[in-house]
């Protein structure tokens, strides 16, 4: 078994395999599915959670207080998505993965459309000069954050089937490219950036020739450069990255920010709620900076505790996958964590000035109710893999197992 998921000839030899030959499918019970979901993602989401609760509490007030005089207005709407999204988490985790497969084109079709209709004026929600909202009544919705879930689900299920380079494959990385296309139109650089890793990733495991990814990666590498260099915003963010103090006033204030108050949380932090850098200095401190935030109130050791959190997660995401007994469940429990792990990755980076400023924010933690629920929501798809633990011996061919019977 090389670094990959699963070598050329082993796809080929579990997709020739004739039914009834798989190996190690063994459930006397006849759910499907060989045990309860995985305990320690259960712990560790929870946890996630209620931090992140916590932290938009803290870092929201002095806006919502001013703003609306009460400053548990953006507390109140989190918590709402939280349950909102914890009730998805927990049914997703008892459907069973595999009938997912069969909603991959749809979901992906539906998502794609609604990310394009961001680009129609009066349809979407301009904020901060990015149209990624849609409104739905009084509620707001970022498609782009439903993209990134069904994209993996389309992925995971052409990929578990045919080769890469067969047309299946290359149509679903086609429909990827396009919405990611459509998403830096919004502007929104950051979460294309987000759905063509995930691609990548689960492009990478699955077999890909690796000369072809790295090729991949350098023309999509200077694809991004002409598009920085063509839009002035970003390349003033680039800028602002290399030479924050050149404009200490405008480009470079976020970095500036950031930094000071992360530098002023020292080894312990200067306690829950303290953050004075929140005051109105450090922007959108309740989203895309929350983790300064965090630095600045929990210090250097709470940020090693909420860094190893992410690592944990990844940690077991990842054992999930190697635990699936068949390939569309690693593929999908690979493209989920991957997507989320990246996404904290990146925003960790920005926040701490390794990365210019992307507007992607931190899971499970910032503020924004689409993202909590969609997250939640591909964490329950993770668990619901986690249950169907066992070895690799299936390729369930498209077909979905009637009624959780397992073909013998």
């Amino acid at each position: 078994m090389s670094s990959k998921i699963l070598s050329a000839q082993e796809k080929r030899d579990f997709r020739h395999k004739p039914k009834g030959q798989a190996k190690g499918i063994q459930d006397p019970s006849g759910s499907g599915f060989r045990g309860l979901a995985n305990r320690a993602l259960i712990s560790l989401v929870l946890s996630f959670a209620c931090f992140g609760l916590m932290a938009v509490y803290s870092a929201s007030a002095p806006e919502a207080l001013q703003s609306f005089q009460d400053s548990t207005v953006f507390l109140r709407r989190q918590a709402i998505a939280c349950v909102i999204g914890l009730f998805v988490m927990f049914y997703l985790s008892r459907l069973d993965y595999r009938r997912l497969r069969k909603w991959a084109w749809p979901l992906a079709l539906v998502s794609s459309g609604l990310v394009v209709l961001t680009l129609v004026p009066h349809l979407s929600v301009t904020t901060m000069g990015s149209s990624r909202w849609l409104a739905l009544g009084p509620l707001q919705f970022q498609p782009s954050e439903l993209a990134k879930v069904s994209l993996i689900l389309l992925m995971a299920s052409g990929l578990s089937k045919y080769f890469w380079w067969h047309r299946q494959v290359l149509s679903r990385i086609v429909i990827t490219m396009v919405v990611a296309g459509i998403v830096v139109k919004q502007p929104d650089l950051g979460t294309a950036l987000m759905i063509i890793g995930t691609l990548l990733a689960l492009l990478f495991v699955s077999g890909t020739n690796s000369l072809l990814i790295v090729g991949s990666l350098s023309g999509g590498a200077w694809l991004v450069w002409h598009h920085i260099t063509k839009t002035p915003y970003q390349l003033a963010r680039i800028n602002s990255w290399l030479n924050p103090y050149d404009s200490p006033q405008k480009e470079g204030w976020n970095i500036i920010q950031s930094l000071l108050a992360i530098g002023s949380g020292g080894l312990w932090g200067c306690g829950f709620g303290g953050s004075l850098q929140k005051l109105y200095y450090l922007p959108v401190q309740h989203a895309d900076f929350i983790f300064a935030v965090i630095a600045e109130e929990f210090g250097l050791l709470g940020c090693l505790v909420l860094v190893s959190l992410y690592i944990l997660f990844g940690y077991y995401g990842f054992k999930t996958a190697l635990e699936s007994r068949t390939l569309f469940g690693r593929l999908l429990a690979i493209g989920i964590t991957s997507s989320i792990c990246l996404q904290a990755l990146v925003n960790l980076m920005v926040t701490s000035g390794l990365l210019p400023v992307t507007g992607i924010t931190l899971p499970f933690i910032s503020y924004g109710g689409s993202s909590l629920v969609i997250t939640l929501g591909m964490v329950g798809i993770l668990l619901s893999v986690s249950r169907d633990r066992g070895v690799l011996g299936e390729e369930d061919d498209g077909e979905l197992l009637e009624a959780g019977q397992v073909q013998q």
